[in-house]
């Protein structure tokens, strides 16, 4: 039974089955790569470059962590989201799912999704919100990632077929994340990571 952790911060974690967020390539590994909002820097055009750099490379099979955070990022608002367009494109160029990072900003990034009109998944991490927010993303067509920390009833109510799950920064197995969601939908383990397994269809690797 593999246990797909499609977002981790942890270099340890299984090659096979995690995706690692790096900003550089890393051979015979599975990485996202990105520009996280609290790391956009004066110099975003060479951030970018970077990026672009390692999104041509096989073994990157997502674009991100991007996003918006209108709490912490010390970026404006204006030029997250020119970041975040710029990674959108990347991941429509690239053929690649765009993994998410949304503070106090869903709203806009639901305007963004609709003006924007992606081909390529885009997925929100970390996902802890309350059930009328994740039925707005669903109805905007966002998949969403749960992490350690998520709410019981969003977990119920996410479609089946845009459900993924992720470590994030937890020290917690993956193993235990997958056991505490299997839980909350009524399904056993295996059910689950028959579920999640299927999904990870879209990120071409799988």
């Amino acid at each position: 039974m593999l246990l797909f952790d499609i977002h981790t911060h942890n270099k340890a974690a299984n090659p096979t089955t995690a995706i690692l967020n790096s900003s550089c390539r890393l051979p015979d590994r599975l990485i996202s790569t990105g520009i996280h909002p609290w790391e956009i820097t004066d110099n975003h055009e060479e951030q970018l470059a970077v990026v672009r750099e390692a999104a041509m490379h096989r073994n990157t099979v997502a674009i991100g962590e991007c996003g918006l955070d209108f709490l912490k990022s010390t970026a404006t608002p204006e030029v997250q989201e020119q970041i975040f367009i710029a990674h959108a494109k990347l991941a429509e160029e690239y053929k690649k799912p765009l993994i998410i990072h949304c503070v106090k900003a869903f709203n806009r990034l639901i305007a963004l999704r609709k003006n924007f009109a992606p081909q390529q998944p885009w997925i929100i991490h970390g996902f802890r919100g309350k059930p009328q927010q994740t039925e707005q993303l669903i109805k905007a067509g966002f998949h969403i990632s749960l992490g350690e920390h998520f709410n019981l009833e969003s977990a119920k109510s996410i479609p089946a077929d845009r459900l993924f799950i992720e470590s994030d920064e937890s020290r917690l197995p993956i193993a235990d994340i997958y056991a505490a969601i299997a839980a909350a939908r009524g399904l056993t383990l295996e059910e689950l990571a028959e579920q999640i397994e299927r999904n990870m269809r879209i990120f071409g690797q799988f």
